[in-house]
């Protein structure tokens, strides 16, 4: 049978490796954020400056790029507007401020709009890394695969928070002070060493 037949429940190699690299890339867009909305509740500024940032550079990178039909749909307006969300957002911040004197209904819909703008925007982004690094992404026509992606992705922020909140399980005060990274108040003591 040739390679490019498909069987009911297989893929080609080029849907595999598509589906592969998707589910990888995809993860690890999401569980750095979810493990530290595990450990400390909150999704930190760094965070949000990076998704920022990758949105305005594919953002800014389409206005060089010629519109070609066959170009992937994140050059369309719609996938333009979602890349500059976070701008958007960053636009508020700016403007409000960290000493604003907002009510708490202001500062509930600022919060929404920040978790609203991620949730749309980290999935997009991934979406955009996925195809421009793997060019066989079309190849990845299957929607059980397609959902499969997703449901790893989902899958991998649900063990990430999961893991961020039981840290004290399996990561001490020493790991997080050698990654340079914020030591939670309840992390767990390293051993003394003899």
């Amino acid at each position: 049978m040739p390679e490019t037949d498909l069987k009911p429940n297989r893929a080609n190699k080029h849907e595999a490796r598509a589906f592969l690299l998707s589910s990888i890339v995809l993860s690890a867009a999401v569980f750095n954020i979810a493990f530290w909305y595990g450990v400390t509740g909150t999704v930190f500024f760094e965070h949000l400056f990076h998704i920022w940032i990758a949105a305005t550079a594919a953002l800014v990178a389409t206005a060089f790029v010629p519109h070609v039909s066959t170009f992937p749909p994140f050059v369309s307006w719609r996938g333009r507007f979602v890349l500059a969300l976070p701008t958007l957002w960053l636009l508020l911040e700016f403007l409000t401020g960290p000493q604003a004197q907002l009510t708490e209904t202001q500062v509930w819909l600022l919060w929404s709009l920040a978790v609203a703008i991620l949730v749309l925007t980290v999935p997009y982004i991934a979406y955009v890394l996925v195809v421009v690094t793997a060019p066989d992404i079309e190849q990845l026509r299957s929607l059980r695969l397609g959902g499969a992606v997703l449901g790893i992705a989902l899958l991998t922020a649900v063990v990430g928070v999961a893991i961020g909140h039981h840290h004290p399980r399996i990561l001490t005060c020493e790991d997080f002070e050698v990654a340079g990274d914020h030591v939670p108040a309840n992390c767990t003591p390293s051993p003394k060493k003899a």
